[in-house]
């Protein structure tokens, strides 16, 4: 029989990769917890493309709801109901986890179930900061608990990668994005440089279209530029599943200036073995 353990991993491994490798060089214990955090996102990250409506999404989200509510009101139950509620429930007891990052979770993928459009680069930072930087501040509750010393600079470090990590994920899955007619470049950047969404569901590669492209990756790099501001330069190993996910994202947007800011482009996703001992290389190193 498959426990938790090995499935919330095996999920993590197969549709969350990146974010999988950068956490495989934690402790054992951190590992599973991080893990844990990443099926359970994908749970939830996911309810969009399974439903056809609004509000049968609604109702698979208000189910996890349900399932934290239970959690956190009786700390001693064990959860059977599920695998990944399962995992969820033993870190969230061991790490003492706060509440108030998985309801943003689930607040911020229920909207999405309903708004077709982002406005402006505030709604888009919301929806950054709802998503990736909220896993990524769970990521510092688990890398640093209750006990530890965490600080300012650190806790707004994790938000800049977060921030970084989900700029960089809409311009990798813009193929994907397309394709189901949905896109997160904001309309006033696309009344900026002057495009639509037909332009971009043909995946167009127009002017406006790579100028857009390359203000997003501009976004990117100032939120890794002001995560390593914050962290002065220096690599904590008791930080690399974050600081990985940050350099991992500076990859990414290298890969896609010299493609020329295409975002469609398929060789922005080849190298992942080259990724793969980019990041064995970079737990050498010493520097951010």
């Amino acid at each position: 029989m498959v426990s938790a353990l090995s499935y919330v991993t095996s999920n993590a491994r197969k549709y969350d990769r990146d974010r999988f490798l950068c956490s495989i060089f934690t402790s054992e214990e951190e590992r599973n917890g991080l893990f844990a955090i990443l099926a359970f996102n994908l749970e939830i990250a996911k309810t969009r493309e399974m439903v056809r409506e609004g509000l049968l999404g609604e109702v698979r989200l208000q189910w996890w709801r349900d399932t934290i509510e239970l959690i956190y009101s009786d700390p001693e139950n064990s959860l059977n109901d599920g695998m990944v509620a399962s995992a969820l429930s033993s870190v969230i007891r061991k790490f003492k986890l706060s509440r108030g990052f998985f309801d943003q979770l689930i607040d911020t993928r229920s909207k999405d179930l309903f708004v077709r459009h982002i406005e402006d680069e505030t709604e888009l930072y919301d929806y950054t900061y709802g998503t990736s930087a909220t896993i990524c501040l769970l990521f510092l509750e688990i890398l640093c608990p209750a006990s530890c010393s965490l600080s300012h600079d650190k806790i707004e470090a994790a938000k800049s990668i977060g921030v970084a990590w989900a700029l960089t994920g809409i311009l990798r899955a813009s193929n994907v994005l397309a394709k189901q007619k949905r896109i997160y470049i904001p309309k006033t950047l696309m009344k900026k440089f002057c495009f639509n969404e037909e332009d971009f569901y043909a995946q167009s590669v127009t002017d406006g279209i790579m100028q857009a492209t390359e203000y997003v990756v501009n976004l990117a790099q100032n939120e890794i530029l002001r995560a390593r501001n914050l962290l002065k330069g220096k690599r904590d190993r008791k930080y690399l599943a974050l600081i990985f996910q940050a350099e991992l994202a500076e990859m990414y947007l290298n890969k896609i200036e010299l493609l020329g800011f295409n975002p469609f482009s398929i060789r922005i996703e080849t190298g992942r073995v080259r990724r793969q001992l980019q990041l064995a290389f970079m737990a050498l190193r010493g520097s951010f």
